[in-house]
């Protein structure tokens, strides 16, 4: 899968919008760890795809073809990724603590989308976490703070 987001990257980076090539890297794996949210219990809600378009949309001011083409990569290339490790590595090299918990929230707002968590999108969650060294209270925060989001009306 990295190799196919590195040419996703370069597609994206032959346009004029300098803007564009340097975020890319960060854009695009953010699309595939949320991505492996989104298939970790190996169906793909249209809820959570919604949800994977909206959140690139929103965090990263993509337009609305943009987004959803590069969350169709990443959905469909998903199973050419050889570890978590190949993500983390980048994230842990760009990301600043506060955009790790950013990342860390769209991906539990992925997994609540559908309105259940399943075990292996936890699982993987709580990994990816860890990889990135994310303190355990702002994985909590961040798992809380999603739950909140996708349940505004509680009664």
């Amino acid at each position: 899968m990295l190799q196919q987001i590195r040419k996703l990257f370069d597609q994206i980076g032959r346009g004029d919008d300098v803007e564009i090539r340097e975020e890319k890297d960060v854009r695009m794996i953010s699309a595939a760890l949320m991505a492996e949210i989104a298939t970790a219990d190996r169906k793909v809600d249209e809820r959570e795809h919604a949800a994977l378009v909206s959140l690139l949309q929103d965090h990263y001011g993509l337009d609305a073809d943009t987004a959803q083409s590069m969350v169709e990569t990443a959905l469909k290339d998903r199973h050419e990724a050889t570890s978590l490790y190949e993500f983390t590595q980048t994230v842990n090299s760009n990301f600043s603590e506060r955009d790790k918990y950013q990342l860390v929230k769209q991906m539990w707002q992925v997994a609540f989308a559908d309105g259940e968590i399943d075990a292996f999108e936890e699982h993987l969650i709580r990994r990816v976490a860890e990889l990135i060294y994310l303190p355990h209270g702002l994985f909590t925060r961040a798992r809380a703070e999603a739950r909140d989001s996708s349940n505004p009306d509680p009664e």
